[in-house]
């Protein structure tokens, strides 16, 4: 998988409604260069008033289930722990 690499990965927190959906992203560069995108499973309908705390824990298990997802699609640990250190925060209003 020499071709293939992880050029970013992001914590999405998206506010709608009063809840707080958190994913885990990575986007990578397939063997053909086309770029997709490696996701968490998610966690949807956290109250808006939840702590900082239980929200950092929730980011955390979604970047923990993330970095499985790339071992499994064949990334290095090396890799994935590069690509980590420079994790985005993003936080969006839905509709």
């Amino acid at each position: 998988m020499s071709e293939n690499r992880i050029r970013r990965v992001a914590i999405k927190r998206t506010t709608s409604a009063g809840q707080i959906d958190i994913r885990a992203e990575a986007e990578v560069t397939g063997s053909e260069g086309a770029l997709q995108v490696v996701r968490s499973s998610g966690v949807q309908g956290i109250p808006s008033g939840a702590d900082a705390v239980n929200l950092q824990e929730m980011e955390d298990t979604q970047l923990a289930e993330l970095r499985k997802r790339l071992y499994a699609a064949g990334y290095s640990k090396r890799a994935i722990a590069t690509a980590v250190k420079d994790v985005v925060r993003v936080e969006s209003r839905g509709h």
